[in-house]
């Protein structure tokens, strides 16, 4: 690796996690900072840190707040949620890059953070074109042409873990491709569904530039 290494900000209020986390992500050839609570996270970010790993579930600043903040400030770093409880619906609002569910072993974070700190962006960048270029959420946008699925519905369709389901929506959402509505079951509990929003999907190339792609053509294997 160059001598640029990518700094990696570890957000986790289990201390002893953190910096096993730091020892392992140091290990893979980064540079790391440590935060066991949400306001020296927000402390520690700034144009540095390329990648950062959150706990969801923090203390007075709970995760979720603080990935509004890196997203409202345009802080040009990519973070993935880490939690030790399977994803709950509003996940799929969220503006993250990456979801993991703990505990994680050390080659899976080094094959995490290798991922998010050295994947460079594409000359042409459009939500639709990112989506559609990931055969997982092309799997999902082609179940939910029919009949609204939850989360659930679609996990078990698909094969897919919730995990892996509740990110593949996180992009068809950004990208404008599938739209959810609150469904009350038999027993009287929400529930949110989901499916494909448009007839068309419309694909910017360039200013000025754009292709209409039918979504059942979109996602043929």
């Amino acid at each position: 690796m160059s001598d640029e290494r990518s700094t990696v900000l570890i957000v986790d209020d289990e201390r002893d996690l953190a910096d096993l986390y730091a020892e392992w992500v140091e290990m893979a050839g980064y540079r790391t900072r440590t935060a066991y609570d949400g306001g020296t996270a927000l402390s520690a970010l700034d144009e540095e840190v390329d990648v950062v790993l959150l706990d969801r579930r923090l203390p007075e600043i709970r995760g979720g707040r603080i990935l509004e903040r890196i997203r409202e400030e345009s802080v040009d770093c990519a973070v993935a949620m880490v939690t030790a409880v399977e994803p709950a619906v509003d996940i799929v609002e969220m503006g993250y890059d990456e979801y993991v569910v703990k505990p994680l072993e050390q080659p899976e974070l080094a094959e995490l953070v290798v991922e998010l700190a050295e994947d460079v962006p594409d000359q042409i960048e459009d939500p639709t074109l990112d989506a559609l270029g990931d055969p997982k959420a092309r799997r999902c946008l082609f179940e939910l042409q029919g009949d609204a699925l939850s989360a659930k519905e679609l996990a078990a369709v698909t094969g897919f873990s919730r995990t892996t389901v509740y990110r593949r929506l996180n992009s068809l959402r950004q990208a404008g491709l599938i739209e959810s509505q609150t469904t009350i079951d038999p027993d009287g509990d929400h529930y949110e569904s989901f499916r494909a929003d448009s007839e068309l999907i419309v694909i910017d190339l360039a200013e000025g530039f754009q292709i209409r792609v039918d979504p059942e053509t979109a996602v043929e294997e």
